[in-house]
Order: C-alpha cells, then sequence, then structure tokens
C-alpha cells in the first residue's frame, strides 16, 4: 500500500460512521479512463466535475534503485534539475511559473519513481501540462546548474544524516540490502553527489526520461477527451524508445539475526527492526502484510502502542510498510530509555511471535479492515491524493491495484493473514539497527544491549 499518516484520534471518530458512509467505491472505476499513445506515454483521468481543480501527476519509473553503479544520487539530482527548465513564453523557470497562476508544485524521488505533480484550477491546467512537459522534455541542465545544485543536494543530505531518524533510516536500510539498491540512500550521500557530472545526469536522463517509461494522471474537473487530445500534442507525439528497466539482484532475506548500532549525543535509545516483506507482484500477500501493520502498529488501536507505550516502555512506537516494485521491507520503530531497551526488543518480538502463533478473530481482522479502509478514505480524499495513489501503482505496473485495493484487503482471510506472518516475520531473523547516546567518558561502548530473555537476540 501507499503509506500515509493519518491521525489516530481522526480514525477514532471515523470508526462510529456509519458503514454506508463508504459505500461508494473511494476510486470509481467507472470516472477513470486510460490511454497509451503510440509513443508509449500513458494518460489516466479520474474525471471530477466539482470543485474547480485539477491535480496532474507525472510519475517516470526513474528511481534512486536504477542509478549507476558509481552515481549514487544521480535520480534525485536529476528531480531538482527538471525545475531548471524554463517557460517559453518568458524567462521564468517553470516552478515560478506554476506557482504565479496560484498553482502548487512539487516533486520527489523514491527508489521506484520520480514524479512532478501539480494542482491549478482547471481553467490553468493546459498551461500547466505544458510547463510539465517542458520541464521533462527540455530540462536545462548546465554545467552552472548541475554546479549549484549539487551543493544544495549535499546539504540536503548532510541535514538529514544529522537527525536521528534520517541516519537511523539510512542505517536500517543498508544492512537490509547488502546486494540489492535498495540499500542506498534515496539521494545519495554527499561524496557521491559532488562527484556527479553532467554527462552523469544526461546519461540518466536520455535512457529514462522518455515517453514509454513515463504516465501522466489527472484527477479533477476537466473533460477527458479534450484533456486526451492536449495530452497527445504534449507528450504523446514526442519521440523516444521502449526503455528496458534493468533488473537489480535478487536480495534473499537474513537468515540469521544482523544487529547494527551507532551513537549520538542523546538520552533516548531509538530502535528499528526490519524484515523483508512483499513486492507488488505479490499484491495478495501486500494486503495482508498491510493487515499485519494496521495490527500492530495504526496509532492508539495497534498492539505495539498497547505492549510498549502504555505499558511505560516506550516513548514513541510505530509500524510501516511501503509497497516497492521488489521486496521491500516492514519496519518496526520504538525510542526509549536506555534501561529500558531489553525490554522494548522483548515486546516486540512477542508481538511478532503472537501473530505468527495465533490466527486473528474474525473480530479482529473486521476491526484491522475498517481501520484500514477508513485510512485509504481519508487518504484519498483530495485530488492530489487521488493522482497520487493512481499514479504510485502505475509507475510500480498498474494504476488498477489502486482502484482494486479495497476489494482485495476486504478478501484477505485471517489465516492469510498468519500465512504471511509465518513467512516473512521470524522473530529469529531480521535486521536490528539502534541509535543510543554516546557513552559516558570512561565507558565503553556496548555493541548490542544486553538481553532480559531469549527472545531479543544480540
Amino acid at each position: 500500500m501507499r503509506r500515509y499518516p493519518f491521525r489516530s484520534a481522526v480514525i477514532a471518530l471515523a470508526l462510529i460512521v456509519s458503514a454506508t458512509a463508504f459505500g461508494a467505491p473511494i476510486l470509481d472505476p467507472s470516472k477513470i479512463s486510460d490511454t497509451t499513445f503510440g509513443n508509449g506515454f500513458r494518460l489516466i483521468v479520474k474525471a471530477e466535475n466539482q470543485w474547480g481543480l485539477a491535480s496532474a501527476a507525472l510519475f517516470v519509473r526513474a528511481g534512486s534503485a536504477y542509478d549507476p553503479e558509481g552515481q549514487a544520487g544521480v535520480a534525485h539530482l536529476l528531480e531538482h534539475l527538471l525545475f531548471e527548465a524554463m517557460d517559453p513564453h518568458d524567462d521564468r523557470r517553470v516552478g515560478p511559473a506554476i506557482e504565479s497562476m496560484g498553482g502548487y508544485v512539487n516533486a520527489m524521488t523514491t527508489r521506484d519513481s520520480t514524479h512532478i505533480e501539480v494542482t491549478v484550477a482547471s481553467q490553468y491546467l493546459p498551461r500547466a501540462l505544458e510547463l510539465m512537459a517542458q520541464a521533462v522534455f527540455e530540462p536545462n541542465i548546465t554545467p552552472i546548474a548541475v554546479a549549484r545544485e549539487r551543493e544544495v543536494v549535499a546539504r540536503e543530505l548532510i541535514d538529514r544524516t544529522d537527525s536521528a531518524g534520517g541516519a537511523l533510516d539510512d542505517l536500517l536500510w543498508r544492512t537490509a540490502f547488502e546486494e540489492h539498491p535498495y540499500g542506498r540512500p534515496i539521494g545519495g550521500t554527499p561524496e557521491h553527489v559532488t562527484g556527479l557530472s553532467v554527462d552523469d545526469v544526461m546519461g540518466f536522463y536520455e535512457r529514462f526520461y522518455v515517453p514509454a517509461n513515463m504516465a501522466l494522471v489527472v484527477v479533477g474537473d476537466v473533460n477527458a477527451t479534450e484533456l486526451a487530445a492536449l495530452v497527445r500534442e504534449l507528450f504523446g507525439s514526442r519521440p523516444g524508445a521502449p526503455v528496458e528497466l534493468p533488473h537489480p539482484p535478487h536480495e534473499e532475506p537474513p537468515d540469521d539475526v544482523r544487529i547494527v548500532a551507532e551513537t549520538r549525543q542523546s538520552d533516548m535509545v531509538v530502535v528499528s527492526y526490519a524484515w523483508h516483506a512483499p513486492e507488488v507482484e505479490d499484491f495478495d500477500e501486500v494486503c495482508a502484510m498491510d493487515l499485519i501493520y494496521t495490527v500492530l502498529g495504526e496509532g492508539r488501536l495497534g498492539r505495539l502502542h498497547e505492549a510498549l507505550n502504555e505499558q511505560g516502555l516506550a516513548l514513541m512506537s510505530s509500524c510501516d510498510y511501503l509497497t516497492q516494485r521488489d521486496p521491500g521491507l516492514l519496519i518496526i520503530t520504538a525510542m526509549t530509555t536506555p534501561d529500558k531497551e531489553p525490554d522494548v526488543r522483548t515486546a516486540i518480538l512477542n508481538e511478532v511471535r503472537r501473530l505468527r502463533d495465533e490466527t486473528l478473530t474474525e473480530e479482529q481482522l473486521e476491526e484491522a479492515k475498517r481501520v484500514l479502509r477508513i485510512g485509504y478514505a481519508f487518504t484519498n480524499e483530495a485530488f492530489s491524493d487521488q493522482a497520487g495513489s493512481l499514479g504510485f501503482y502505475e509507475a510500480l505496473g498498474d494504476h488498477t491495484l489502486a482502484i482494486e485495493y479495497i476489494d482485495r484487503v476486504n478478501a484477505v482471510t485471517a489465516e492469510q493473514v498468519r500465512e504471511v506472518a509465518v513467512k516473512y516475520l521470524d522473530p529469529d531473523a531480521y535486521t536490528l539497527a539502534i541509535i543510543r547516546p554516546e557513552p559516558a567518558p570512561g565507558e565503553a561502548e556496548e555493541a548490542c544491549a544486553p538481553c532480559s530473555s531469549s527472545l531479543a537476540q544480540g
């Protein structure tokens, strides 16, 4: 599932809403059309005759997992450079030009894709799409621009690793993936980025930024027929050969416990467990895993909150899982004090064992499904969110997974949830990354914490 945060208080309030409130499909297939142009460019439209707004999201299958060897961070650097493109009608860059229409524009690089998103009043959509086409087909990638953006990105990466959360995330993925490029930081490292050249950027651009490797999703107050004609002109008529995406090396899940720890100036300990999790191709398993993270970590309703927060063991706990093209990670994170670290680790692994050993009751399963349905509904309210959901799955392979998602979740049985837990969540084989306080003068740093029971290894 595409993972979005949403407040537990909102969910708790929503749980009292009648089920009939969600009778209509969240992403109604009767309103969605798709077109593939002769050059392979894809258009997906969901027409909504309300609000006078339109959101457009352009997805390129060009994420950090496809950075060439020795060029980590090039996909993310290129994303920054797309906004160097100039408005063909004046001397402004495309970002300020869109914002001058009262629009919102943003871009993001993930491990599997890069996307640009724009929301404008509907009457400005043709102009916004012209500027988006300018950004991806006629970028202004010059040596001066590359040098400037290298420094901007390097500063972003330094700021990220200066934070405990960013450092822990990089440490966890790097340890969990020794072969697959998912283990690399999405933005690379400051050292990698400052070494990238114009030729590196252009090589990546020319390989992946071709029409057949792109999809445009538009949701809002539009005429689908008129929009298709415009998109054909702006995007569907561009030349470009088909692209063959690289096949990263397969990464076998750990068959033992991998523990890695770093120290920082802090009074707190943060532990983060990771297990390899289903890829998008195994979508029924994806839906079962989404139910697992809901049972474990969906705010105050989750088992981790009950086992950790309510018992005074943790100040914070969470469970996250993002569907990816290749197997990703289910991640459980908790923040605690140094003296409680062993008990927190024991409690987390106890909850993992419980999922494997005990089949959910029908009541527990239905509650998890209800929470997941409500979360999906709330995080698809805005046009931009709907464009993001459809584009997210299109970039992974097929936008119809976003439409089918709720039906596929509803079809998951309690036994399937337990089977997925058994298959992926081995309490004796996982990756554990830990951020601990720096030891006091004279104290030796421990490689890993002492364990209060055999359930917490290391």
